[in-house]
């Protein structure tokens, strides 16, 4: 049968709204609503889907993958994407819609502020619709090197925390926001901390791994390039219990192909791409980030080998270390 030419926009109007409400369907157990505000919740296998794609990335990079959901951290990051969805903007600090209840707006505000945050929509004329997969966020916060995120990679270095121990997820469809609360709690809030109270804060800052630093590429597994792109930035996050702090002047890294021997180098021994030392901040830890500006892609079977020197532990000795990387599919 031949559809006739107002037949078939009504048909494809009709498929449209079908499968965004399929899609819906597939995801929450109640769907978002706007105005009146509720933020809807998400299907169990849908959240455990993200979070094993997270604990995958702290696994691949040597922490501890033994993250679990919390469930009033998944309350506020849903809360969060529908905060986010409403405004229909990507930011860590959104404004309160007019009609949005105030509680509503401060769990969510606490989530987009103490969260990772993504968005991926399609816009068609005049449609817009959200297509993000809650599991594919982990991902995209491993990349994290679009425009100023490449100067911290505080995305990544939140996920691969080695003190996190808690999660929760959010997502709103209707034009695909997503917020991952990953705070990881001080023991103690107060300024004024007692001897006792201060050893347990340093007890906390420990990492709960031996290991002095954590990379991405992984040097602890094969790392499969479907989770590395050609523009993605290296990165080493030090121990603070271990290393001094950075000086930037002094840092270098050279990033040596084993293959065909071909060297690159970063900081004070060279300029062949981008080089950043983002500071700790409890959270974060001290990172060296480092991207060259010339490969097109890295192919399966590579190994890498990467030297880092120009570094002080804090027992005096020179910090000088280095590491293999080996990319598989």
């Amino acid at each position: 049968m031949r559809l006739s030419k107002f037949s078939a926009i009504l048909f494809t109007v009709f498929m449209f709204r079908f499968s965004g409400l399929a899609f819906a369907s597939e995801i929450y157990i109640h769907s978002p609503s706007f105005s009146p505000y509720s933020a809807g919740s998400v299907k169990r296998e849908v959240l455990d889907e993200a979070l094993a794609e997270l604990n995958y990335a702290r696994w691949l990079s040597g922490v501890p993958n033994n993250v679990t959901l919390n469930e009033e951290y998944t309350r506020r990051a849903q809360m969060g994407a529908v905060l986010l969805d409403a405004n229909d903007t990507l930011t860590h600090t959104p404004e309160k819609p007019d009609d949005m209840p105030k509680e509503f707006y401060a769990l969510g505000f606490d989530s987009t502020t103490h969260g990772n945050i993504a968005y991926s929509k399609i816009t068609q004329g005049s449609k817009t619709w959200g297509n993000l997969k809650l599991k594919d966020t982990t991902k995209m916060y491993m990349e994290d090197t679009d425009g100023k995120n490449v100067g911290a990679l505080g995305h990544r270095r939140w996920i691969m925390n080695p003190r996190l121990k808690q999660v929760g997820f959010g997502i709103s469809t209707r034009l695909g926001y997503s917020v991952t609360y990953v705070i990881e709690e001080f023991p103690i809030r107060k300024q004024k901390l007692s001897r006792a109270e201060y050893q347990k804060y340093l007890d906390w800052l420990k990492w709960p791994i031996a290991d002095e630093f954590i990379t991405w590429p992984s040097s602890k597994h094969p790392h499969p390039l479907s989770w590395f792109e050609s523009k993605t930035a290296w990165s080493v996050t030090l121990n603070r219990n271990v290393f001094d702090k950075c000086r930037p002047e002094s840092v270098s890294v050279k990033m040596i192909r084993l293959d065909d021997g071909r060297v690159w180098s970063f900081g004070a021994a060279g300029n062949d791409g981008y080089f950043e030392i983002a500071p700790d901040n409890v959270a974060y830890d001290e990172c060296i980030i480092f991207c060259p500006d010339d490969i097109a892609r890295y192919s399966p079977g590579e190994m890498w080998r990467v030297e880092v020197d120009g570094l002080k532990r804090r027992d005096g000795r020179p910090g000088k270390f280095s590491y293999i990387v080996s990319f598989t599919k």
